[in-house]
């Protein structure tokens, strides 16, 4: 396994911290480092001078030939960061370089999108379907918490259940059942778009990613003077955590 080393400054003391992670993960290697990732160890490090607990986030590949999963990460840390990232170029480079057919290739900026896009494939799901069924359950979600602002939504396995985590405004998290047909009707109607993102291409698959599919769609449902079929999940709560 390659390993690359940094120099990270303690927050704390001051102290200059060397670290060393590795630059590429193969899981069928090294499955250790599976568990590393979805636990956050990965991420952590603490000062050897003052105790302080630091994070460490740097570039990962991130590859699981068994689930045929490809998954860059590429860290963005700030919005000045944000405004200079060049996704087509990363697109471009790793195109030039792999491959391989049949693959699912994601490019993610943050940990908690690196961790819920190896649960996702590895409780078989399409990212696709889950983006899109995290708008078809906001929608719902504010209409049945009217006043309850949602920070972020995460997939997560719950009780044996796929599940949506609400991260909202008022310092709760909600977890909502994903209903298997709901599931089931977005891939259906979605099926190109969802099945494409399957084939080796290189994808960003999140929020931005489900809201064009979703004007795309809506809009092709216009130009045929037909309406799609209203899926109105019920909202089934999990838990309610603090």
């Amino acid at each position: 396994m390659e390993n690359k080393k940094y120099t990270i400054k303690c927050p704390e003391c001051g102290a200059d911290v060397e670290v060393s992670r590795p630059a590429i993960i193969n899981v069928q290697n090294d499955p250790e480092y599976k568990t590393k990732v979805l636990s956050g160890e990965l991420f952590n490090e603490k000062c050897p001078k003052c105790g302080q607990g630091l994070q460490v986030v740097s570039r990962i590949t991130y590859h699981d030939m068994e689930k045929r999963l490809m998954i860059y990460f590429r860290p963005v840390t700030s919005q000045e960061e944000l405004k200079t990232f060049d996704y087509e170029a990363i697109r471009s480079a790793i195109e030039d370089n792999f491959k391989a057919p049949n693959y699912a290739i994601r490019v993610v900026t943050t940990v908690n999108e690196l961790m819920e896009k190896i649960k996702i494939a590895e409780f078989g799901l399409n990212d696709g379907v889950i983006e899109i069924a995290k708008f078809v359950y906001f929608d719902i979600f504010t209409k049945q918490f009217d006043g309850v602002g949602v920070i972020n939504i995460y997939y997560e396995r719950r009780d044996d259940k796929d599940a949506l985590i609400f991260f909202c405004d008022d310092g709760r998290t909600r977890s909502i059942m994903i209903d298997p047909e709901v599931y089931a009707s977005i891939e259906k109607r979605f099926s190109a778009v969802v099945n494409a993102i399957y084939t080796s291409r290189v994808c960003m698959v999140g929020r931005d990613w489900a809201l064009r599919m979703i004007r795309a769609y809506s809009k092709l449902d216009s130009e045929k003077q037909e309406s799609s079929p209203e899926v109105k999940p019920e909202i089934k709560l999990l838990d309610s955590e603090s």
